[in-house]
């Protein structure tokens, strides 16, 4: 797309110094590539689902970084979405589950008991 629409849309002179070359180069092999080898590697060690909630916290990043950085100042809307960004992704990792309260009766695991084997229900194996 962009091959087909630069010759009608860049119609200044284009000076590829080494300094330009070079930082388009860094770019593309550090901001990319070492990106995409990296979510690459994550997806495989977590899964794409917990992968894919890294992407949700770049926003929050973003604000975080023109706060800190360039003095922006928030309003009131971006820490009610990073809340929402938080929740959902807490519940995509189902975190927000209640736990079962070991104080009352018969949740009291035994100490030094094995978890009761789980039958496959694909073979009806334990």
């Amino acid at each position: 797309m962009m091959l087909a629409l630069a010759p009608l849309v860049a119609t200044g002179p284009v000076d590829l110094t080494p300094r330009v070359v070079g930082s388009i180069l860094a770019l593309g092999v550090l901001g990319t590539g070492l990106a995409y080898m990296w979510n690459t590697n994550v997806v495989a060690g977590w899964g794409a689902t917990n992968a894919s909630t890294v992407t949700y916290l770049t926003p929050l990043v973003g604000v975080a970084l023109g706060v800190i950085v360039l003095s922006e100042t928030p309003t009131w809307n971006q820490p009610v979405g990073a809340l929402v960004v938080v929740l959902g992704i807490a519940i995509t990792h189902n975190r927000l589950r209640r736990r079962p309260d070991s104080t009352a009766p018969g949740t009291a695991a035994r100490v030094g008991s094995p978890e009761p084997a789980r039958e496959d229900r694909r073979t009806g194996t334990p």
